[in-house]
């Protein structure tokens, strides 16, 4: 079945709504392509990745997103990761008084550290849009 037709019959039944639908078309049947625009953690690896001030609305997610086609489930990943690195290590640096004190110092340190690995977690990102889409891709989790 393709994925409209799919989504159509899924979401027919009571109690399974598109993220349900979505998470179903990716894990169970590895659909390469799916892009989840209502997805909390997907929308904030977005904002993250773009740099936006406020959550990207769905159709905003369409239009960002759709330079990683043929692999958006790909890209759904990394977001994901790129929040859940951004949420564990994340440390607000506060600005140095006069003082200086080492506190304040570790503080930013454990930014630059933190802002170096998002950079590191979005590097396979950047070349999503040059894969060709004779390839064979699956993924695995």
């Amino acid at each position: 079945m393709d994925d409209r037709s799919l989504f159509t019959m899924l979401s027919m039944v009571k109690g399974i709504g598109s993220w349900s639908v979505h998470m179903f078309m990716i894990f169970s049947l590895h659909r390469p392509d799916v892009l989840l625009v209502s997805d909390l953690g997907v929308r904030k690896g977005v904002q993250l990745l773009y740099g936006l001030e406020e959550l990207p609305r769905p159709s905003q997610m369409e239009q960002l997103c759709d330079k990683w086609k043929p692999y958006r489930t790909a890209g759904v990943w990394y977001m994901w990761r790129l929040v859940e690195g951004k949420g564990s290590t994340s440390i607000a640096a506060a600005p140095i008084d006069s003082g200086g004190d080492v506190q304040t110092l570790q503080q930013i340190q454990t930014e630059q550290e933190t802002q170096q690995h998002q950079l590191q977690l979005l590097e396979p990102i950047k070349g999503m849009e040059n894969l060709g889409a004779g390839h064979r891709w699956t993924l695995a989790f």
